[in-house]
Order: C-alpha cells, then structure tokens, then sequence
C-alpha cells in the first residue's frame, strides 16, 4: 500500500488523519460529539411522534 492510501479524511473538516481516527482534532471530535447527539435528538423525537400518532390512530379506531 502506498503512504497516500495510509490516510483517512475527517468526518467533520475533511481533513486528512490517521487510519484509526474518525476526526482530525480534539475539536473536530467534539463537534462530531455534538453532531451524533443532535441526530440521536432527531431520532427520538421522530419514534415518539411516530408513536403518538399511532396511539391516537388506535384510539380512534377502538372509539
């Protein structure tokens, strides 16, 4: 393998990093932090939309 292929791209900056390394620097990797949990936010939000919606549909038709 050649020593451009020994290198990866930061998931926040796109700059280059090690192999075993997500992000290039403490504060790409706390920005990524902050961007997982915003998207874990998202998701949660959406199941208990999703699950609302479902109770009401239910109750609706039980009713």
């Amino acid at each position: 393998m050649t020593a451009e292929a020994d290198h990866r791209h930061c998931k926040v900056c796109g700059r280059v990093c090690d192999v075993g390394e997500e992000t290039c620097s403490r504060a790409c990797r706390e920005k990524r932090a902050e961007q997982l949990a915003t998207r874990r936010r998202y998701v949660y939000l959406l199941y208990g939309a999703i699950a609302l919606l479902l109770i009401v549909f239910v109750s609706r038709l039980l009713v």
